[in-house]
């Protein structure tokens, strides 16, 4: 890449948002994500960082043109997308991006869907905003890279960005539009590690602020408000003020391949949580899933269990004990002993009660983990771990999981996606749930933001 390119980086990206052609095979992946976001938004709905999101929002006010879906109020599409983006990272269970290390359906599904019900956007108009918000946040996040992590959730600030794009498409802005808005989304971006010293319920702030923040910044540049031309690659820019080693060079690289018929989209590589825990515990998870359904582990037998782990991981697990039900997804212990007790770890593990289980707790104690030089070298490609259990009568069990379960590796289909979807779901939208499905997997046709929007709200007068 040339110094040009480089210096060019961010006016590409936008000329990319505003001009590609999504191809049909990356609109047909986009629904799974589509979905997939749903089900995290109505399970987290109920939840109390949720339900205190839509009472602030109740606060602030706003013309009612969006839907928060837990209880089809209306509110302003920016206070709508900070609500629903809230409630999708509740319970962990929503998309997480590996290079990048985002989730980035939270913010950006959320803004695609609230501003395109404000716009009237199409089906294949809100799958063309998430693809394209998804290339551009995980582009952002690959630029930021791993040091980045250590301090600031990617989440939050490359987030904003994706967000920001999927905005500036569903509005159909031009290119030099698009550009401020790419400019004011980057000045706001934020999201630091601190709250998890205390369980605290930050990290759904994050998701909700990007996405509130994205619509602000597609909305202020549509008006002419003006903003940095250069927010990635600049000198006091993005990547140089957030990243001790940024990579100007990934947020272009092999952009230009993204025709209607290249298939190299990021979304393509994002992986599907099936536990409800932060992403860095699921290897650890698989692992004694697998080892205690495959020997039939009593837990009274268990000696003791070492955990290996790349040591990029410590920045978010190691110190971090099970105060709240939202630290508790991010302590190792207590979610390895939770899945070698359950064989799972649902939402349903991640309650006050639960997480005050003396068995749980007590196995907990048992549970060690430390870094490995060798698993380092394979982060952040793969998030592996290695489990081994100790069992009192000398028997010593061990297995390597390098792809957990809803990585690309692993494949998730279509149908376990559906499965995770009623679990999620069913017990809030009931016979709605799979009407859902088969409305975002109709190969003829995906309803619109409105039509998607009535069919998961809950209370809203036609989404019974």
């Amino acid at each position: 890449m040339t110094k040009s390119d480089r210096e060019l980086s961010s006016l590409k990206l936008a000329q990319f948002l505003t001009e590609v052609t999504v191809p049909a095979q990356v609109r047909d992946v986009t629904r799974r994500y589509l979905l997939d976001w749903i089900g995290s938004a109505v399970a987290g709905g109920s939840s109390e960082p949720a339900t205190m999101a839509r009472r602030t929002a109740a606060i602030l006010g706003g013309h009612p043109a969006s839907t928060i879906l837990a209880d089809g109020s209306k509110t302003s599409a920016a206070l709508a997308a900070f609500c629903n983006a809230a409630a999708a990272h509740v319970v962990e269970m929503d998309d997480l991006d590996r290079t990048s290390i985002t989730h980035p359906a939270a913010p950006i599904v959320a803004v695609a869907l609230a501003l395109g019900e404000q716009y009237e956007a199409s089906g294949d108009e809100i799958l063309d905003a998430i693809a394209i918000g998804y290339e551009v946040c995980i582009r952002v996040g690959e630029a930021l890279g791993p040091a980045h992590y250590e301090y600031w959730h990617t989440t939050g600030t490359a987030g904003t960005s994706g967000a920001a794009a999927a905005a500036a498409r569903i509005l159909k802005l031009p290119a030099e539009t698009a550009l401020h808005t790419l400019g004011s989304a980057g000045t706001m971006a934020a999201g630091l590690w601190e709250f998890l010293s205390d369980g605290a319920m930050s990290k759904q702030l994050h998701p909700a602020k990007a996405a509130h923040d994205g619509v602000l910044a597609a909305l202020l540049s549509r008006e002419g408000f003006t903003a940095a031309s250069k927010i990635f690659e600049g000198e006091k820019g993005l990547l140089n003020a957030m990243s001790s080693s940024p990579r100007v060079d990934l947020l272009t690289k092999d952009l230009t391949q993204l025709s209607k018929e290249s298939s190299i989209w990021k979304i393509n590589f994002v992986s599907f949580k099936v536990h409800s825990s932060c992403r860095h515990t699921h290897a650890a998870v698989d692992g004694a899933i697998s080892l205690a359904s495959d020997n039939n582990i009593d837990i009274n037998d268990v000696k003791s269990v070492e955990v290996e782990i790349y040591s990029q991981a410590l920045g978010l697990l190691e110190g971090v004990e099970p105060i709240s039900p939202w630290a508790a997804k991010f302590s190792l212990p207590f979610c390895v002993a939770t899945a070698l007790r359950y064989k799972d770890c649902s939402p349903s593990r991640f309650t006050d009660t639960t997480i005050n289980d003396p068995y749980t707790l007590a196995l907990a104690q048992k549970i060690n983990f430390r870094t490995s030089a060798r698993l380092d070298k394979m982060y952040p490609e793969a998030w592996p771990s290695v489990v081994k259990i100790s069992l009192r009568n000398g028997v010593l069990l061990q297995t390597q999981v390098d792809f957990p379960a809803g990585d690309p590796e692993t494949e998730i289909s279509s149908n376990q996606l559906s499965d995770k979807f009623r679990l999620l779901t069913q017990d809030v939208l009931g016979e709605r749930t799979d009407r859902l499905i088969e409305s975002i997997f109709d190969e003829t046709k995906i309803p619109g933001a409105r039509k998607l929007a009535m069919l998961v709200a809950s209370n809203s007068a036609t989404g019974k």
